[in-house]
């Protein structure tokens, strides 16, 4: 039986992706693949919602590698202002200096006012460093990318766990290394929201068993200028 449908008093489960003009694919591409499938999940109460949230000016954003995507709602609609999961995404540099040195930056703004309230509030890559700014990961072990752990001096409230793992969960937050690090901690949200067979299922669709051609070691990081 469908469980959804005798539960049609509950509210859709919402997951917001705020997104920028410079934002990664994978960031964000990643976590809708996998908790878009929740959708078909009848194990799962609830109605699921993933959009992407942007400026109210735009219908559009454009990824770091030039892909323009429509916009599904702006950071003051109404509908969007209680999610049940916020997910932060990394881009280019440059971009995130912008919302960074903005202090009335709405990205910001939204992400705080919203992720105060959230059941769960997760970054992937250096958009972790997006939600330092908002002061949510305060008291919190992180990660991040490799590249940009030097950054994380900036925000001595916050604690970059060594070894770089793919996913950190500490409290209701929950941060992702680089870039394809979202699949895995999407899928493993997936475990926490769903359940455990939910994530199975999730997998198997997704013939997600990776096994890399190649291997190598993650550098140490250097030194990042654009928060300097």
């Amino acid at each position: 039986m469908d469980t959804r449908t005798t539960q049609t008093n509950l509210e859709p489960y919402l997951i917001v992706i705020p997104v920028y003009d410079g934002v990664d694919l994978m960031d964000i591409a990643a976590p809708r693949e996998i908790f878009g499938w929740l959708e078909s999940d009848t194990s799962f109460n609830r109605c699921v919602r993933v959009l992407y949230i942007g400026d109210d000016q735009k219908k559009t954003f454009v990824t770091n590698n030039g892909v323009e995507i429509a916009m599904d709602a702006g950071f003051q609609d109404k509908d969007v202002q209680h999610p049940n999961l916020i997910w932060v995404p990394g881009g280019r540099p440059e971009a995130l200096a912008i919302i960074l040195n903005d202090e009335y930056s709405l990205f910001t703004a939204y992400v705080k006012r919203t992720g105060a309230n959230a059941d769960w509030v997760c970054s992937v890559c250096e958009g972790a460093i997006l939600l330092a700014n908002t002061g949510l990961l305060d008291g919190h072990n992180i990660t991040t990318h490799w590249a940009f752990v030097n950054c994380f001096k900036k925000f001595p409230k916050v604690t970059v766990v060594a070894g770089h793992p793919r996913y950190v969960k500490s409290g209701n937050r929950i941060t992702g290394g680089g870039i394809s690090s979202g699949l895995d901690e999407a899928l493993y949200l997936v475990e926490l929201i769903a359940g455990t067979s939910s994530a199975v299922a999730i997998q198997q669709t997704m013939q997600y068993y990776p096994d890399p051609p190649v291997k190598s070691s993650i550098p140490e990081a250097a030194a990042v200028k654009f928060l300097d």
